[in-house]
């Protein structure tokens, strides 16, 4: 073989080679350890006595009509491997770190097209979960309102960063405060708005256990809606 058909040839073999960038996959695995909600209290009783006034002061918490939460831990690998799932080495995560996606679209995302979702559809998204935006303080626009509260990430190779006005959220570690631990973004393909829930090292959540992420994802339950919503979840590890 001469001097160019070697070159040729090498050029030939480099293109046939396919270059595809890592993307977020549906989990191998998915164990549901149960739901509970927020216990309800019973009625207060106050004497009522003819030709009394009584000023009286209610403190009362309202489930919400508009969200769902998930919490969990997160194991898994970063393999290295052909088509037919066989791997030629595998690296197991004791503590990974990357984003959990959710989504009420059953077709894949379209991972190269992700950006931060706009408050155009943060609006439209409040339309679907049946809330007046202007009026529900659970309102999607009054949730996610905090644009530097996470650290920046990768969607495939898209970069998301604090730069971009992403619409995000913290949820709530065990001393009910806001938590960088459980940052959530907002994210959008240009079809479908994508919820972004950050995997973090193991921290105290909520209910005084440790967890690896926290995150929202809208439903409306508004006027006895009892319709369940299918929501389909992808997971990038780092």
């Amino acid at each position: 073989m001469g001097g160019e058909e070697l070159f040729l040839f090498i050029i030939i073999l480099f293109l046939s080679i396919s270059i595809v960038v890592a993307a977020p996959t549906g989990p191998s695995s998915t164990t549901n350890l149960g739901s509970s909600r927020y216990s309800l209290f019973n009625a207060s009783n106050i004497s009522a006595i003819a030709g009394n006034v009584t000023e009286i002061n209610f403190n009362v918490s309202s489930v919400t009509n508009t969200w769902q939460g998930y919490y969990g831990n997160i194991t898994g690998k970063i393999v290295l491997g052909n088509l037919n799932n066989q791997s030629l080495y595998n690296w197991n995560l004791t503590s990974p770190s990357g984003q959990i996606y959710a989504t009420r679209v059953a077709t894949v995302p379209t991972w190269t097209s992700v950006v931060c979702a706009s408050t155009a559809q943060v609006n439209a998204e409040d339309v679907v979960l049946g809330v007046n935006a202007s009026v529900d303080q659970d309102a999607a626009n009054k949730t996610f309102l905090n644009t530097t509260s996470f650290n920046a990430f990768y969607v495939g190779n898209v970069n998301i960063n604090t730069s971009q006005n992403c619409r995000a959220a913290q949820l709530y570690n065990s001393s009910s405060i806001s938590s960088s631990n459980f940052a959530e973004v907002l994210l959008h393909d240009g079809s479908n708005l994508i919820y972004t829930g950050l995997i973090a090292t193991p921290s105290l959540g909520f209910d005084n256990r440790s967890h690896q992420f926290e995150m929202l994802v809208g439903e409306n339950g508004h006027n006895g809606d009892t319709t369940v919503t299918p929501y389909y979840f992808y997971v990038e590890l780092h």
